[in-house]
């Protein structure tokens, strides 16, 4: 995105943030996170899609009325960032949001499909010759005072690996094993505060078992919170939430953006694109929205205006055709985009064709077929 776009991006949206673009440097004060190496990451202008505030509002009351949260929707409707811009204001100003005191920080995690008990919650693993108790990304953010946000739980098995979360989140206690093998070894226990704050107590056990009798106690404040995004699409293909885990957490939908949302946004984008190749984005975007087993969230498509770009320079004439070698850009945009998303979608490609290809002539039948033909080589 050049620098004039997102001059022009800042000047429509005020509220927009630096978050990653180099051109833009580091912005003070933004909090650009580090990277491993010690680097910064360069900020990038996202453009947005305007949320209903009442979908804002069951985010935010739910957060400040339940311990355990799930946003779910399907790719690219902007779960992430809609959690992330509700829990950056509630780490600002918690009060204005009902809260106390609020988290100290926030860490975030991306689930991964081989992870265990002991990575997510804590357990015995090899330090040095021993077996000893590591707490896991629950524990570890209890301690810190810090909320846990778990991007795309369905990820990993969680049925499998919550172990005792499910009974801590239902407002016991609970016992989660020992500092060591060894008999008399400290308990590890997990259980709430009457007050808003987190505490760890006889932390030091952890490393020295030998220098008293315990328990470990992680202890999370009221305010404390387990915060999540779940893919609706993968949900029948990747892993689900059993009935009793799903009881544990409150899950605010996120649908995908309108016709007319996703429209706007495309639009400031300002690519200098053709309005007929604008027009073919968001017809193919539309015919998504027809059924709920194809829908995606509008951040894959509007990624696709991007790649045309690069392909016809920002320059172009506004014609009201779209040229042979501008469709082949178009259909390329879709497959790179949302190929991969294709390939989830075999029951409904005939449908979801004819809506693309007929209903909205986005794409020819030639060019439909080439996508899903191509589609095949990224499952």
């Amino acid at each position: 995105m050049s620098d004039a776009t997102v001059e022009k991006l800042q000047t429509l949206f005020a509220e927009l943030t630096p978050e990653h673009h180099p051109a833009l440097g580091i912005a003070p004060g933004s909090g650009v996170a580090k990277t491993g190496d010690g680097g910064q990451v360069p900020s990038v202008i996202t453009v947005p899609i305007e949320i209903d505030p009442r979908i804002e509002r069951m985010v935010r009351l739910a957060i400040l009325s339940a311990p355990a949260v799930i946003l779910v929707g399907p790719p690219g409707s902007g779960k992430t960032t809609l959690l992330r811009q509700v829990v950056d204001r509630i780490v600002a100003d918690p009060r204005s949001f009902g809260f106390q005191v609020g988290p100290t920080g926030v860490e975030w995690s991306a689930a991964e499909e081989n992870w265990s008990t002991t990575d997510l919650v804590g357990g015995q693993t090899i330090d040095g010759s021993e077996l000893r108790f590591r707490p896991g990304r629950v524990l570890s953010a209890i301690a810190s005072g810090h909320w846990l946000i778990v991007d795309e739980v369905n990820r990993a098995d969680m049925d499998r690996i919550f172990g005792g979360l499910l009974t801590w989140l239902s407002g016991q206690d609970v016992t989660l094993g020992t500092v060591s093998p060894a008999i008399g070894s400290p308990q590890v226990q997990l259980g709430w505060a009457t007050g808003a704050t987190c505490s760890v107590e006889h932390e030091e056990l952890l490393t020295n078992p030998a220098g008293g009798t315990g328990p470990v106690r992680y202890v999370a404040g009221t305010e404390w919170r387990l915060l999540g995004t779940y893919n609706a699409l993968d949900a029948q293909r990747v892993f689900r939430f059993g009935h009793a885990l799903g009881r544990r957490f409150l899950r605010v939908p996120i649908p995908a953006a309108d016709t007319a949302k996703f429209r706007t946004a495309l639009l400031a984008q300002d690519h200098g694109l053709p309005e007929a190749l604008l027009d073919a984005i968001v017809a193919i975007y539309t015919a998504h929205l027809t059924n709920s087993m194809t829908t995606l969230g509008p951040a894959l498509f509007l990624r696709m205006a991007d790649y045309i770009a690069a392909g016809v320079g920002t320059d172009a004439e506004q014609l009201t055709t779209i040229t042979h070698v501008e469709r082949e850009l178009l259909a390329e945009a879709y497959l790179v985009n949302v190929g991969t998303w294709l390939r989830e979608m075999e029951d409904e490609l005939t449908s979801l064709g004819a809506a693309i290809v007929e209903q909205h002539h986005a794409l020819s039948q030639t060019e439909w077929e080439w996508v899903v033909e191509m589609s095949h080589v990224l499952s």
